[in-house]
């Protein structure tokens, strides 16, 4: 669903002008400046055709003096460049605004993306978003320097012009000159809304083409793997195709609006030259009034084809803006919804209460009275069935989704009463995908440093905990290494340790391992265990694994299906249970036998391992799209 579509409650969105209007409210006098100098410049164009007009006449009459038409021609220099001033001014100030626009409306968009839930990011994909950024706000941009000069240019040109061609010179040439014009106001009633649609149309097309770009090149291992080159290239044209229709639809609707405003400026040229011509045989018309006349016509035709063109960019710019307004009205994430602790500063103590919770619109409840206490510098951990519930608590507990008031702490105090930045700061969070931003490593190790300027020395001491360092010291430029755009230049498992070693540089008081060790072997996994072992750090650790070997020195595991707790202990009290984690422990450990005559006993834990890999599909889809 895109965002231009996305109102729940049914009504039509709203107009997104306000946008535009609030900047031009806090930046009043440099509009009304470039306005000002544009209708003067528009003014001054129309004196030009009554001077050429009086030389006309003075010709005719031989009359014409040489100090006269020297006087007409300084005359006609001076009105001209004071136009051309006047004008550059006020282009200058507007085109110099609308950048500052634009800077403006990507700042507010990328702010909106960094305050949404990461449930919007699943709905709206990211061909999509760029879309917003990148076309919609050029579109607006457009609008806002373009379509202020050819307004205000057209509109004060056509109304002196009209003035002097009705009050100065003749009414009844006039009227039959400018009756076309009439027709304008039609013409705009009858397009303008179908032209808005269809610009609204192409931006999803481009949205949708967007996204299938980012898709294939974000996939491309995938792609050759499979050999897939073909079919993702037929899945590109099928949105290339979508994308040329709709813009051809815009196109052809917007050629024969933008063709019939000149047909209209041609047909009163047109008729200006018949009647006129009588005018001036039966003497009722000067030639100079002719002349007039008709270079008024001329001066008209550009002001009258940038008029339609301008009514194309205020459509396509109010298509854009409706979108944009719909994305930055979004609800944003979680606020704090009620007083908070000041200035909080964690231990690391976290305990659940009875945590229930359920994704909102769903009737199945994906964690079930939890309860647990862990205290500083302690770790947890987490095993589990997936669907289990594993990953939402790590959400619940950074406030990704808002856990039930009561029953989620942190030293004591409910998550719902820290600040978000605060409790944020208290959690460092290590994805299982461990991702990346495409620059340096020592960048993205020292990501959580607020000056962006990390220290080397602390980068390296992460590093080393994280057991990457040994592999970025054989890279070329070392921690200045460019890992290319997501980590594409790394494997998986150095990925997973560069995140790693970021999360250990945060020195947050509690750390979350969320299955983030699944790309490494063992004896890496053990090598950065015990790292953190030796590190004699003062930090909660939270570990969620499905391998056993990741949790067994934990001070506490809990063994977690079907959102409930089965199980807990040390790994010597689970082992002792001879319960799920024992059994589990045997399978990962080699101890169970795969021969074709294993006893029952052996089947059935067989059996329980295929059931904690892939128990209750349709509870993991729920969870996995109500996560979305």
């Amino acid at each position: 669903m895109s965002a231009s579509q996305s109102h729940p409650t049914g009504e039509q969105p709203r107009s997104g002008w306000p946008i535009l209007g609030r900047y031009i409210a806090e930046n009043p006098w440099a509009y009304v400046v470039a306005v000002l100098s544009i209708a003067g410049s528009s003014t001054l164009a129309a004196i030009i055709p009554r001077l050429v007009g009086r030389l006309a006449d003075l010709f005719a009459s031989h009359h014409l003096e040489l100090a006269e038409a020297h006087r007409l021609a300084l005359w006609v220099a001076l009105v001209g460049s004071v136009r051309v001033t006047l004008g550059w001014l006020g282009r200058y100030l507007t085109a110099q605004h609308g950048r500052i626009v634009t800077f403006r409306i990507r700042e507010m968009l990328f702010e909106k993306w960094e305050r949404l839930p990461v449930a919007y990011f699943h709905r709206h994909s990211t061909g999509e978003l760029l879309s917003h950024a990148l076309s919609d706000v050029d579109v607006v941009r457009q609008a806002a320097a373009m379509g202020i000069n050819t307004a205000v240019n057209g509109v004060f040109m056509v109304g002196a012009a009209m003035w002097f061609m009705v009050f100065r010179m003749n009414a009844r040439l006039a009227f039959v000159g400018l009756f076309p014009m009439f027709v304008i106001p039609v013409m705009i009633r009858y397009f303008g809304p179908r032209i808005k649609s269809r610009s609204a149309e192409f931006q999803a097309a481009l949205g949708r083409m967007s996204q299938a770009v980012e898709e294939t090149v974000g996939g491309i291992r995938t792609v050759k793997s499979f050999g897939n080159e073909p079919v993702e290239l037929t899945r590109f044209e099928t949105h290339l195709d979508e994308l040329v229709e709709r813009k051809m639809r815009f196109v052809r609707l917007s050629a024969v609006f933008g063709a019939l405003v000149p047909f209209a400026s041609a047909l009163g040229f047109v008729s200006t030259i018949w009647y006129g011509g009588y005018l001036v045989i039966h003497h009722q018309l000067s030639l100079g009034d002719l002349v007039g006349f008709l270079l008024y016509l001329t001066l008209l035709k550009q002001p009258l084809e940038q008029l339609g063109n301008m009514l194309n960019t205020l459509q396509r710019a109010s298509a854009s803006l409706t979108r944009l307004d719909t994305l930055l009205s979004a609800q944003p994430e979680s606020v704090d919804d009620g007083p908070v602790v000041a200035e909080f500063a964690s231990l690391g103590a976290v305990e659940a209460k009875n945590l229930t919770f359920r994704y909102p619109g769903t009737t199945r409840d994906v964690i079930q009275e939890l309860s647990f206490s862990i205290r500083p510098g302690k770790t947890l951990g987490i095993v589990g069935s997936i669907g289990s519930g594993k990953t939402t608590l790590a959400h619940l507990l950074l406030r990704l989704q808002e856990p039930p008031r009561g029953s989620l702490f942190l030293d004591g105090v409910d998550v719902r009463d820290i600040a978000l930045q605060d409790l944020r700061r208290a959690i460092a969070y290590v994805l299982q995908t461990g991702f990346l931003f495409s620059t340096s490593i020592q960048a993205n190790i020292g990501f959580s440093d607020d000056n962006g300027s990390p220290d080397p020395a602390r980068v390296a001491h992460a590093a080393r905990l994280g057991g990457i360092d040994e592999e970025i010291e054989r890279f070329p430029d070392r921690y200045a290494t460019e890992i290319g755009e997501r980590g594409v230049r790394l494997s998986g498992g150095q990925k997973q340790r560069v995140a790693i070693a970021r999360m250990v540089h945060k020195e947050a008081p509690v750390r979350i391992l969320d299955d983030s060790l699944s790309a490494v072997d063992t004896n890496t996994e053990r090598k950065i265990l015990g790292n953190f072992a030796r590190e004699n750090s003062s930090a909660t650790a939270i570990v969620i694994s499905h391998r056993l070997s990741a949790v067994c020195e934990a001070g506490e595991i809990l063994v977690l299906d079907g959102g409930r707790v089965v199980e807990r202990g040390t790994h010597a009290e689970l082992l002792a249970y001879d319960g799920v984690y024992a059994r589990l422990w045997a399978l990962q450990a080699g101890d169970v036998g795969q021969s074709d005559t294993a006893s029952p006993d052996l089947v059935e834990q067989e059996g329980l391992l295929e059931i904690l890999r892939t128990e209750d599909e349709e509870a993991v889809r729920s969870e996995v799209e109500e996560d979305a």
